[in-house]
């Protein structure tokens, strides 16, 4: 159930429906059916969004359930929190892919299937039969979406890899990263792998709409690695004509910083000067201590630098007739003008601050840890949070479907499936008699196992 919805204006029906036509009886994806051959967060993601979007999404775990079931315990043995977040609105069926008998009931998957989400190393594509070209085999107009740790080519392309090793391949981790005692720490959530997922279920949306104006289905590939490099774009990119001399330098300084064994807060200040020296002295994008918590201000322009020095009083050195940033006195004084900007927002309360820069027009909001976020009014009074009715776990609160429809409402239809909670519905509509499930379950062709697994149940 998805909880009281935010009060809003009813729509003129010129607006909408009436504009748009009937609307379908579910969301945009209602007639869409994709099988998920995944574990852990990206991929799974892709499916949770097409399930809100009102795909039938049936997940294919192993014997022994998806890894990430293990994430985050609830004290409930294969019901983990994280699983629980990123798999609603599904249906689960257990599949031994390594048993010489589960190809049968693949192939009727696929055949079933608009859709199928894939995430594999290609050796083990090609292991299971759930490589694109046995696939397309199978259903020609098939979408069949790819994703990789690092891409199929080049010297990790048969790597399996995780979230936390593409932010320190990509140089994302580099940027984002605090330190902890003199090493990088790993920044949560897991953000290449959540912007993987929605940019794969981007994949898949586009490629449906290719197979709806064509009759052509195809191969959509993404990797962690493409989706972190894109994520670091305002700094992960090389322009030679511009930035030969200054990265030959940082190059040098950095490699003499890691000769001493500087620890890598040393390591981060010395690139941000380098490839960002306007960031010294920075009061206008950053995050502030206030009296009773933290506060975040965003001023991207100079008419809302203005705001915010009308708002504390704050006199910024660069604005003097004759100010050098570069010279040793100038960065001083920036780093002086930084240190009062704290010392004011640090004397008053976090509401205090809000109501002053909102009052001026400054952009800012609370700085807020995860359980705070559940009561904040902006969150609620639209509607962001839902609240889901688990089975085993009780009643939940989590993020509501990130995209709306006025015609075709998104919505999450369900909580996690347990494991192989699905499974005779589904090999039913595949097909199969009551007989033919018992014997596949026998044989464990199909069907959960608490056992030690066999390696290939890994």
């Amino acid at each position: 159930m998805d909880g009281p919805a935010p009060e809003r204006a009813a729509p003129d029906p010129a607006d909408s429906a009436a504009a748009a036509g009937p609307a379908p009886a579910g969301g945009p994806l209602s007639d869409v059916r994709v099988v998920e051959f995944a574990q852990v967060l990206a991929v799974p993601t892709c499916g949770l969004l097409l399930a809100d979007l009102g795909a039938d999404v049936i997940k294919v775990e192993p014997p022994r359930g998806d890894a990430y079931r293990a994430n985050q315990p609830s004290g409930i043995p294969r019901e983990g929190r994280a699983f629980t977040i990123v798999n609603r609105g599904k249906r689960s069926i257990c599949i031994d892919l390594a048993h010489p008998d589960s190809r049968q009931v693949v192939e009727r998957l696929v055949r079933w299937a608009d859709v199928v989400l894939v995430s594999f190393k290609p050796s083990d594509l090609l292991r299971y039969g759930l490589d694109y070209a046995a696939l397309r085999g199978l259903r020609p107009d098939l979408i069949y979406l790819e994703n990789s740790a690092y891409g199929n080519e080049g010297p990790a392309g048969e790597d399996g890899g995780y979230d936390v090793v593409v932010q320190g391949m990509s140089g994302t981790g580099s940027l984002s990263s605090a330190s902890a005692g003199g090493t990088p720490r790993f920044v949560q959530p897991a953000y290449v792998d959540v912007s993987t997922g929605f940019l794969a279920a981007l994949g898949v949306v586009s490629a449906l709409r290719h197979r709806d104006r064509t009759g052509c289905g195809q191969r959509v590939h993404t990797s962690l690695l493409s989706t972190a490099l894109a994520l670091g774009s305002s700094l992960v990119h090389q322009f030679r004509d511009l930035d030969q001399r200054r990265e030959q330098e940082l190059r040098s300084e950095l490699a003499e910083l890691r000769e001493r064994g500087e620890p890598f807060e040393v390591q981060q200040e010395r690139f941000y000067e380098r490839a960002q020296p306007a960031t010294r002295g920075n009061v206008y994008y950053r995050h502030f201590r206030t009296a009773d918590g933290y506060i975040s201000v965003g001023c991207l322009s100079p008419a809302l630098y203005r705001k915010l020095r009308a708002a504390t009083g704050l006199e910024d050195p660069r604005l003097e007739a004759g100010f050098d940033a570069e010279s040793a006195a100038g960065r001083a004084e920036l780093s002086a003008f930084e240190r009062r900007a704290e010392q004011l927002f640090a004397s008053r309360t976090t509401a205090t601050w809000l109501e002053q820069l909102r009052q001026h027009g400054v952009p800012c909001g609370p700085f807020s840890f995860p359980h705070e976020v559940m009561d904040d009014p902006q969150v609620n009074a639209n509607g962001y949070l839902i609240e889901l009715e688990h089975r085993r776990l009780g009643p939940y609160r989590t993020f509501a479907p990130p995209i709306r429809f006025d015609a075709t409402p998104s919505r999450a239809k369900s909580a996690a499936p347990a494991l192989d909670a699905d499974r005779e519905s589904v090999l039913t509509e595949l097909g199969y008699s009551s007989l033919e499930i018992r014997d596949l379950s026998k044989r464990a062709v199909v069907g959960e196992r608490t056992h030690r697994p066999r390696s290939s149940d890994a």
